[in-house]
């Protein structure tokens, strides 16, 4: 490999880590040989080791949350509460938790698998808890109707509790009561496309409380979520603060008191 290649291989990572541990990295995360093995990565601005499980989609993740900055956020925001709605993996949640140390963050994963490594990457630090749960309109059970993408981009339908392939369900109130919070700091959604039942009925029992919103929406998965999604928070006192595959609302009376 000369050097011309060298550096385009590993550029991305050599801007984000540098030009000794970015191509390390790189290499643990996408060896040449197929690995099923679980590998932890360090870097900068995350006090933990990173779990990642190769061959999976857990390093192109990695690569969203840490290399691309996907959740932009103005330094003067002091959340005292997060929930993580779709944390997958935990690696949203790692970046939360170090960007906001005091924060409480209860982060919410319905997927078994995607949950035990959640709680590898997030159970060290004092602040986390975790529900092996999905985030709906109802407490309650859903199913996923399509378990062939495997760990990742599922959807979900509900279901009842005698479905032996039920799964949790608790809506965004709830977790919120529970919590002994009376506003979410943050909140972040990545729920695969069940934004649009999410935007159609049960917002109004919480989206008043919320300060900041992040949220991913899948009109790839399920056609209908942004046409239900946008009309709802433009009807409320957010401004969008930042675009691209995660879209970030801040409320406005947080953004006249950062310049006063």
């Amino acid at each position: 490999m000369n050097i011309i290649t060298w550096f385009e291989n590993y550029s991305a990572f050599i801007s984000k880590f540098g030009v000794f541990n970015g191509p390390k990295i790189a290499k643990q995360l996408f060896p040449k040989n197929k690995s099923n093995k679980v590998i932890s990565v360090k870097i900068p601005h995350i006090a933990t080791p990173i779990f990642i499980r190769l061959g999976t989609t857990d390093a192109n993740n990695f690569q969203e949350n840490f290399m691309q900055i996907e959740f932009p956020l103005p330094d003067y925001l002091t959340p005292q509460f997060i929930i993580d709605a779709g944390a997958n993996v935990g690696y949203a949640s790692l970046f939360l938790m170090n960007k906001f140390p005091e924060a409480k963050i209860i982060s919410i994963e319905p997927e078994a698998s995607n949950f035990k490594m959640l709680n590898k990457n997030c159970g060290t630090y004092p602040h986390f808890e975790s529900l092996n749960s999905a985030v709906w309109i109802n407490d309650g059970c859903v199913k996923i109707v399509n378990p062939e993408t495997g760990n990742t981009g599922f959807r979900v339908e509900e279901t009842t509790s005698d479905d032996k392939d039920g799964l949790s369900a608790i809506t965004i109130e709830t977790i919120l009561e529970k919590s002994g919070h009376d506003r979410i700091g943050l909140l972040k959604i990545d729920i695969e496309g069940a934004e649009k039942e999410l935007f159609k009925a049960n917002y109004k029992k919480w989206i008043d409380k919320v300060d900041v919103l992040i949220i991913e929406l899948h009109d790839r998965f399920k056609p209908g979520c942004s046409a239900t999604f946008y009309p709802v928070i433009e009807s409320y006192d957010f401004v969008q603060y930042a675009k691209g595959a995660n879209l970030v609302y801040i409320r406005k009376a947080l953004l006249k008191d950062s310049k006063a």
